[in-house]
């Protein structure tokens, strides 16, 4: 493998995983509500991507062009989910406006270790990259030519780390800016329009998952 060809499988990369989609609104979305938030949803999604990563080495996008069923079956569920997230996501905007603001009340405790990435965000992040599974067939499609016999184990590994370590930087990156205090006090007072915003995009997209699979 040449430099020149791992160098356009990372150009390739980068413009895939900055691009705008549900990842990075659910980032932006979490961040605005708190740092550990916007971390911990990252976290998710580059766990997210992982695990399509390793399932285009381990062949599996190949099976999914060989029977297009498993792809059907993947979108919809896919879809599907990302529509419930969406739906709770509106339920839980329109109970925050139904609902008086509580009185303040006094700091909570610094969090403990184990706390310091909510669980709760991990999970939101992972599913959304998860529920959609043409990243499946993208990186099939784009690390074909790097999946020959030419390539060694080792090569491959360094090839995955590199390719989630970017990921990670971009999203940490961008959970990082969206919660620092200047933005924060700038966007944080429209969070429940983010939230709304985010939440419609979700059963949008969810939804023409369903109907993309099916048509």
């Amino acid at each position: 493998m040449t430099a020149a060809a791992v160098t356009a499988l990372f150009a390739v990369w980068v413009v895939a995983v900055i691009s705008p989609g549900p990842d990075v609104v659910v980032v932006l979305q979490r961040s605005l509500t708190g740092r550990r938030q916007g971390v911990a949803t990252a976290v998710g999604i580059v766990a997210g991507l992982s695990v399509w990563l390793v399932a285009a080495f381990a062949g599996v996008a190949a099976l999914v062009r060989v029977y297009p069923q498993v792809m059907v079956a993947l979108q919809v569920a896919g879809g599907l989910l990302l529509a419930t997230l969406g739906v709770l996501g509106l339920r839980g905007w329109w109970r925050s406006r139904a609902t008086p603001p509580a009185p303040a009340q006094p700091a909570p405790p610094a969090p403990s270790a184990p706390d310091l990435l909510p669980r709760a965000d991990f999970m939101r992040g992972l599913l959304t990259n998860l529920a959609n599974p043409k990243a499946l067939v993208f990186f099939g499609a784009v690390l074909t030519p790097f999946l020959s016999g030419e390539v060694s184990v080792v090569a491959s590994v360094g090839i995955v780390a590199g390719l989630i370590a970017v990921a990670l930087a971009w999203f940490g990156g961008l959970a990082l800016v969206a919660s620092h205090r200047v933005v924060n006090e700038r966007v944080g007072r429209l969070l429940p329009w983010v939230d709304l915003v985010a939440s419609v995009l979700f059963v949008g997209v969810g939804v023409a998952f369903v109907v993309a699979a099916l048509a």
